[in-house]
């Protein structure tokens, strides 16, 4: 779509936003379209031309995301989001809000899903995702804001249908939020810090305390806390991270959540299948044995970055996962983590 003045029923949506610039302005919530107006079916991201087929698509994504019940598949969805295809084309992409603001998942910037975008404001001062949320609370709406020109968003709050909370998912909003600063949840120091770790007794009491952090946090009202404490477990040389040692959690299925390290890995599956230059398959015993048992203990061998020449046989190294319940949910979630051990250790 291209910028131009558009009427209240008939916004046009800029189809090109290759330098996503930070102006947002004068947003204003704009009513949905009558029933007879927006009778269309389900489109996909490319097919976004006008304010009804935006309405559409956003609708449409709205009842397929509300249709998934499996820890899994919303596991999936953060990685489906970002690939250019039915939710995305382009400039045209999902958000999916918390209902304090948090960024949950994002189909176009990674960094934006640490951030709380509430307060961004657009070129001409209006506060956008705080007029979308408003828009959504009322049952689903347009919003027309300035970012080099009009552009329009549509919002729509959903019900997940694994936690049986509430979302916003919104579509048509796309800008520069890098000057947003990322929150870092303030959280007591663990008995044992991720530098701390350094044998399997440390190891264990680690990924414990992170397991009960992090469960605290998907039981906090709205997932209010789950955003922070991610970060806060992102920190290198804070009490959660520090060189190799870095949290993951995974689905019982083996879709990566939240990875501590690599970032681009959520989204994506893991391959429950691999196995070590000894033929330990890793990933099964790790995830899976959780999953079932409720812990899981496994020494294997890994490529360690810090070691030149293992790259075919992999360095020793203990594995600790533990699984929490999913909330509302008799589904399991996964979380990790492991130490290089020195050959003497083994």
């Amino acid at each position: 779509m291209t910028d131009q003045p558009v009427s209240r029923r008939s916004f046009v949506k800029t189809a090109t936003v290759a330098s996503l610039g930070i102006a947002l302005a004068a947003c204003r919530p704009i009513a949905p379209l009558g029933d007879g107006e927006a009778a269309m079916g389900k489109v996909t991201a490319a097919q976004v031309t006008d304010a009804e087929s935006l309405e559409a698509f956003v609708l449409g994504a709205k009842a397929d995301i509300e249709a998934i019940t499996v820890v899994d598949e919303a596991g999936k969805l953060r990685g489906e989001l970002k690939i250019e295809g039915r939710w995305k084309s382009g400039s045209t992409f999902l958000i999916i809000f918390l209902q304090n603001g948090d960024v949950f998942m994002h189909g176009n910037d990674r960094d934006a899903e640490s951030k709380n975008l509430l307060g961004v404001e657009d070129e001409r001062g209006t506060r956008v995702v705080e007029e979308l949320f408003a828009a959504a609370a009322q049952g689903g709406g347009f919003v027309e804001y300035y970012d080099d020109g009009p552009k329009t968003a549509y919002a729509v709050e959903y019900t997940s249908g694994i936690t049986a909370r509430q979302f916003v998912l919104v579509g048509g909003y796309s800008q520069d939020v890098s000057h947003v600063p990322i929150r870092i949840a303030d959280l007591p120091k663990p008995a044992v810090t991720a530098s701390e770790v350094m044998d399997r007794e440390t190891l264990i009491a680690f990924v414990d305390a992170a397991a009960k952090t992090y469960s605290e946090a998907l039981l906090s009202e709205g997932y209010s806390d789950l955003i922070g404490v991610r970060n806060a477990f992102r920190v290198e040389g804070g009490d959660w991270k520090s060189g190799s040692i870095y949290l993951y959690v995974v689905s019982g299925g083996g879709f990566t959540l939240f990875h501590g390290s690599e970032k681009f890995r959520e989204g994506k599956p893991t391959d429950m299948t691999r196995t070590d230059s000894n033929g330990v398959p890793f990933a099964e015993e790790l995830i899976g044995g959780a999953r079932r048992d409720g812990h899981s203990f496994l020494l294997y061998h890994y490529d360690n970055p810090a070691i030149e020449g293992d790259e075919e046989t992999g360095s020793p190294k203990f594995g600790y996962a533990v699984s929490i319940q999913a909330p509302n949910s008799e589904q399991k979630i996964v979380i990790g983590s492991g130490i290089y051990l020195d050959t003497e250790d083994e």
